[in-house]
């Protein structure tokens, strides 16, 4: 018979987190209610800042940073194939996944990190979304809302979205940072340097912010004689190739057909400009294929979108995957870090060691934890137990 004795209890799959976004798996966690999440549409015009929907839009921009870089896809089929080399041989040592797992926070000479450029950028963009619901600030500047905004949410200094945000403010002005973050981003992933890439383009904002404002992305990427690298790597995703991580390539092809290029484009390039505007399944499209939610009455509720509605083999296959990432972050970076999984499986054999902190794929107490997959899948990869997994890469 199946069954435990576990308590079922609502659950914090983030741990106190404010959003998890793993884009080479095409995975966002968040921590509301999906209960909540479906009253978005129908509930109250205004959202506090900082809060879910802030979250929320946080956690898809930045999945479609990654669908747009080629940067960030090679990275993330990199980083997977590194999880998976830890999984298999957790002794180690693991320098090409700890390397691949830090590269985004590494810093650059220029003074940034490619995380510090991300983050700001798509809170850029996550502020003029969340504004545009505000009719108190609708004519107010973005630049002065952006800087009480960041104060509010990041009241540390010395955080990514803040760090990049006052970096490039400090060389064209709030305003044009506001205006610009979100294009100079997208062009900057494009480059397999992206810090030096950013640099580079900050140079030319300083020089010319009002003309590049006034430009679409498609001409400042004929401009800077970028158009026809690019547009060759959307020929070889959209035949099909095997480039980068599927998790980010499968849903840049859909995204392809459902919008057409030239729209998509744009879209990547300045989000927030035509990211409300988006009917059901061209906005579905650019989201994350899963969104993980708990629920009131205990477990998580997987959210489909894009490539996984039609394909729940892959969907499955991405929460797996993320789950496998965690793992061998517990074992490499994070193997000081001590403590249960968030699961209400208190009696599991495997929930102190913490390995499947990051597995979304919860049986329910009727079922059992025996029938949590996370074992199965993670003996099948290692070839020795969870438990076992951990003592020897302690």
């Amino acid at each position: 018979m199946g069954g435990c004795a576990c308590p079922t209890s609502h659950l914090d799959p983030l741990g106190g987190a404010t959003e998890r976004v793993y884009p080479w798996v095409g995975v966002l966690v968040l921590g509301l209610d999906y209960e909540d999440f479906a009253q978005f549409a129908t509930g109250p015009a205004y959202h506090p800042y900082g809060g879910d929907l802030h979250r929320f839009y946080r956690g898809i921009l930045r999945f479609m940073q990654g669908i747009g870089s080629p940067f960030l896809q090679s990275h993330g089929l990199r980083l997977i194939r590194a999880a998976y080399d830890v999984i298999k041989d957790p002794r180690g040592p693991h320098d090409a996944f700890e390397r691949e797992a830090q590269r985004l926070t590494a810093p650059h000479p220029t003074g940034l990190s490619c995380e510090d450029i991300l983050a700001a950028a798509a809170e850029v963009e996550a502020v003029k979304l969340m504004v545009r619901a505000d009719p108190n600030l609708q004519f107010a500047l973005p630049g002065n809302i952006h800087r009480v905004v960041l104060a509010q949410v990041h009241p540390d200094h010395d955080v990514p979205p803040r760090r990049g945000f006052d970096h490039l403010a400090a060389r064209i002005g709030d305003e044009d940072a506001c205006e610009l973050f979100p294009l100079l981003t997208f062009l900057a992933f494009i480059h397999d340097d992206p810090c030096e890439a950013f640099h580079y383009l900050a140079d030319a904002a300083e020089r010319s912010a009002d003309a590049l404002k006034t430009m679409t992305a498609a001409q400042v990427l004929d401009r800077l004689d970028w158009s026809d690298g690019y547009e060759n790597y959307w020929d070889r995703v959209a035949a099909g190739e095997p480039i980068g991580t599927p998790y980010l390539v499968d849903p840049l092809r859909n995204a392809m057909r459902e919008h057409g290029r030239s729209e998509l484009l744009e879209l990547l390039a300045r989000p927030a400009t035509r990211l409300a505007e988006l009917p059901e399944a061209q906005l579905r499209a650019v989201q994350p294929p899963v969104i993980t939610f708990p629920s009131r009455d205990g477990g998580l509720v997987h959210h489909l979108n894009g490539v996984a509605l039609d394909d729940a083999d892959w969907a499955q296959q991405a929460v797996v995957d993320a789950g496998l990432y965690g793992a061998a972050e517990r074992l490499t970076i994070e193997r000081r870090r001590t403590g249960p999984s968030y699961c209400s499986h208190t009696g599991c054999p495997h929930h102190g060691a913490g390995l499947c902190d990051r597995w979304y794929l919860l049986p329910s107490t009727a079922d059992g934890h025996d029938a949590c997959s996370f074992v199965s899948v993670f003996t099948s990869n290692a070839g020795m137990t969870p438990a076992d997994a951990l003592g020897a890469a302690r």
